[in-house]
């Protein structure tokens, strides 16, 4: 038996540290997800407050949204999951119904392979996600590391303004106070977009699963017409063949359709938010190479850049195959020997064949189809805006 849960064991994990997990809601994880939003939408708050302290230059916009778009989204990822929790539940456990109904050792591998492939991209997130962490928190504070233990004197401040924020208080004096506020702020955000977005990446996993063993039914029904006897049994059980694989594929598409439905507003906020924030850094990331030299500042917006092109591109190629395993199925129906049948079965794959002519993709924002096109056209996208910028700003 398949247990829908242990899929989702690194998710699962994520989303518990920042108190979003849909199966443990107690008072005290109510109060964990209240005290992790204060402190992630604080953060971006004494951030804008630079404006009030500092002139408003174009360079300090560009430096400011540049980071708080990044930690922005993650906080757009907690509230919207933390709103749905009882959705995702639904979701799980729609998965596990299916996948207790599912009796084919074949089946049952073909929802394996697709699992396993998530929690590949999940342990390489997840690892990815943990050292960019280390390395962010490490140039933050190497200053005082240098200047403390091993009584080197350096010639810039001890406090490193690679985050720029107005506290109204001394940063020298509580600088252990607002690294710890940062870190803290910097940790959530990132766990709850790795979580979020990891729990949707391995549910689409599943879908595509789903599309794959309707395919499966489909070749193995005409299978059965081929290597048999035509006789009342054996239409029978390409009947009930047919019948299942047309039922998987109804229900994988109700269930991706349905996941979109309640995230529609939060996709298409973090689509405008990602192109938008890979512009920004982009942009400092030219900069600080062309002309600042200063390696904190060139690792913090790499890594910045990196993350929201592996985001993206991991959404959109999930897209991409979600919408090339629907399609298989209907490739399916067309290569089969499907002449060799009797009329009744050639009239169930013609209704089968009809639903073909609709096209099906993961709409994101109800405007922006997932694909590896769509990819290219994002990064397009924010490199022109990117170009803008330097042309502006030269």
């Amino acid at each position: 038996m398949i247990r829908i849960v242990e899929h989702f064991r690194i998710p699962r994990i994520l989303l518990l540290t920042v108190g979003i997990w849909p199966y443990n809601q107690s008072t005290f994880v109510q109060f964990q997800f209240l005290l992790f939003s204060i402190v992630s939408n604080s953060f971006i708050i004494f951030q804008l407050t630079a404006f009030l302290t500092s002139d408003c230059t174009v360079d300090l916009v560009i430096k400011i949204l540049s980071t708080t778009s990044l930690l922005l989204m993650g906080i757009v990822h907690h509230m919207s999951y933390w709103i749905n929790t009882y959705t995702v539940k639904y979701f799980v456990e729609r998965l596990q119904h299916i996948c207790n109904e599912l009796r084919d050792e074949n089946e049952i591998a073909i929802i394996k392979k697709y699992a396993n492939s998530a929690e590949y991209i999940a342990i390489f997130i997840t690892l990815y996600t943990a050292c960019c962490g280390f390395i962010i928190t490490f140039t933050q504070i190497f200053p005082r590391i240098l200047s403390t233990f091993l009584l080197v004197n350096i010639s810039r401040p001890l406090y490193n303004v690679q985050f720029v924020t107005e506290y109204f208080i001394d940063k020298e004096k509580n600088f252990y106070l607002i690294f710890i506020h940062i870190c803290a702020s910097l940790y959530i955000g990132t766990v709850a977009f790795a979580g979020t977005s990891l729990i949707s990446f391995t549910y689409f996993k599943h879908i595509c699963g789903l599309f794959c063993i309707a395919s499966y039914h489909m070749e193995q029904s005409m299978m059965l017409n081929i290597h048999k006897k035509t006789n009342l049994w054996n239409n029978m059980e390409i009947d009930k063949k047919i019948i299942h694989a047309v039922d998987i594929h109804r229900t994988a598409i109700e269930l991706s359709e349905f996941f979109i439905s309640n995230f529609n507003g939060t996709y298409f906020c973090v689509m405008l938010i990602s192109v938008l924030c890979l512009s920004l850094n982009l942009y400092k990331l030219f900069l600080t190479v062309l002309f600042q030299d200063e390696i904190e500042e060139f690792l913090l917006h790499f890594i910045f850049a990196t993350a929201i092109l592996i985001h993206l591109f991991l959404a959109n190629s999930c897209g991409e195959e979600i919408t090339e395993n629907y399609n298989n199925i209907f490739s399916a129906a067309y290569s089969v020997h499907w002449y060799a049948a009797p009329i009744r079965i050639q009239k169930l794959i013609l209704f089968l064949l009809q639903r073909s002519c609709k096209t099906h993709g993961i709409k994101l924002g109800g405007i922006f189809i997932a694909s590896l096109e769509g990819f290219a056209a994002l990064s397009a996208t924010s490199l022109s805006y990117f170009t803008v910028l330097y042309s502006l700003q030269k």
